[in-house]
């Protein structure tokens, strides 16, 4: 057997998450699942969100019985969290699965460590059904599998037929392949790569937070032709606009916060872009399977024209993904879990370092995020009744305000999530795609923010 293939046996091995011993089934965390346990709470809770606006208001009965359906098909997201001496680990989840009243904020009020916690949710109101994943649990990309699987099965059980191929769409009475809930991270480790350079504190909004379980949501729509016309005419990707166009209004919010205010802010402005790694590396897994790009800027070198920033933000981002670029990154998020010494470390120990790990190298180091999972698509028969769909990002008390975008046939959904009782980020950003000639039109979830 070749170092090749010893290498490959030991990542397949370690990949496994899922397990039974005497105490039944279980699963282990993936590579990065494990920060979130110690790092969430009650406000930041680590849910992202997915909704669809259908033409008529939802059948709850119907949705039930479609929840539980998909469910049964999706085993290793039907989990709690446990607390064992070493690792968190998840168990199945024995209590009965509920459709919750969607309320003015969402993504608020959960507490994953809580005993009997369900890590994701399932929530309707008026003609919107909505999930909410634990970013424990899975990703953008997983928590969207899922919830198209409930679309439609919600829309066969009302008498609508699918139509049409999807593959992320199950076969709901299947066996669930092992490879859907791998640790992908592990499994496409390639070797102890030097680490990527560390990176620098960055600025971060300067606005007191909302009241407790607060979260605001903003939904710009505009239509996607001639936002994509656009990012052609920059030469450039419709993602690496949307992140030109958030670099640049925090540039804007620095540049023209008074000189008092701005010597006591960092001068440098890094936003997080999540690249879905599926895209370079072949797998099934519904589990988290992302790594980030921080597009920077340093604003000690004056304020650059927006073209500039679409031209840097283009390079750096083409620059961050190339493979090698991605092993540096995997190796330093699988290899030190896989260091002995940490292994033998007790949990409490792990969550104090993490939390500490997460202030000093994580969210200290970005000054926002914007994450697009790109275009939804489903069977002809549901989509006919899907009039759109929203994502919304998990809450951050350090970066505050945060956006995620996606596209449904001919328009783009831009939602940004917020903490913050500052509207300045999320109204730059639709004045300037204004100023670019793209029509937004904007809805708030909350009528006031007090």
């Amino acid at each position: 057997m070749t170092d090749k293939d010893r290498a490959e046996r030991e990542n397949r091995k370690r990949s496994r998450t899922g397990f039974r011993d005497d105490s039944g089934h279980w699963y282990s965390l993936d590579n990065a699942a494990t920060i979130m346990p110690p790092t969430t709470d009650s406000v930041q809770t680590g849910l992202f969100r997915l909704s669809a606006e259908l033409d008529e208001p939802v059948n709850l009965p119907a949705l039930q019985a479609a929840l539980e359906g998909v469910a049964r098909r999706f085993p290793y997201f039907v989990v709690e969290l446990r607390r064992g001496l070493f690792w968190y680990y998840f168990e199945p989840y024995e209590g009965k699965l509920r459709i919750e009243a969607d309320p003015e904020s969402p993504s608020q009020e959960f507490e994953m460590r809580r005993h009997g916690t369900l890590l994701f949710r399932v929530r309707a109101r008026g003609g919107r059904i909505a999930c909410e994943f634990s970013h424990a649990l899975t990703d953008g990309t997983g928590g969207l599998r899922f919830f198209k699987n409930l679309l439609v099965e919600y829309f066969r059980l009302r008498g609508v037929a699918p139509g049409g191929e999807d593959s992320d769409v199950y076969d709901l009475s299947a066996e669930p392949d092992p490879e859907e809930y791998e640790d992908a991270y592990n499994r496409h480790f390639a070797g102890h790569f030097p680490h990527p350079e560390p990176g620098k504190p960055a600025f971060q909004l300067d606005s007191p937070l909302l009241p407790r379980h607060r979260y605001r949501t903003i939904t710009g729509v505009l239509p996607l032709a001639p936002a994509l016309a656009k990012a052609k005419e920059y030469g450039v990707s419709l993602t690496e606009l949307l992140v030109a166009v958030f670099l640049d209004a925090l540039q804007g919010i620095w540049f023209d916060a008074p000189e008092r205010a701005r010597r006591r802010q960092r001068p440098f402005a890094a936003v997080e872009v999540p690249v879905n790694m599926r895209k370079f590396y072949p797998t099934k897994s519904n589990r988290n399977f992302s790594l980030f790009v921080l597009v920077t800027q340093d604003f000690r070198l004056g304020r650059r024209e927006f073209r500039e920033i679409v031209a840097r933000t283009h390079h750096q981002m083409r620059i961050e993904t190339d493979e090698a670029s991605i092993a540096r990154q995997i190796s330093r998020n699988v290899s030190g879990s896989r260091h002995i010494l940490v292994r033998l470390v007790p949990l409490f120990a792990k969550d104090v370092f993490a939390r500490l790990l997460f202030s000093a190298m994580g969210e200290n180091l970005v000054s926002g995020f914007i994450s697009n999972l790109g275009a939804i698509g489903l069977p002809p028969g549901p989509a006919a009744h899907v009039r759109g769909f929203g994502f919304i990002p998990a809450p951050s008390r350090v970066t505050k305000t945060n956006a995620s975008v996606v596209s449904w046939k001919d328009e783009l959904f831009i939602g940004f999530g917020s903490l913050a009782r500052s509207r300045e980020l999320e109204r730059r950003f639709f004045v300037r795609l204004r100023s670019l000639g793209l029509p937004v039109r904007v809805a708030c979830n909350l009528r006031e923010d007090a």
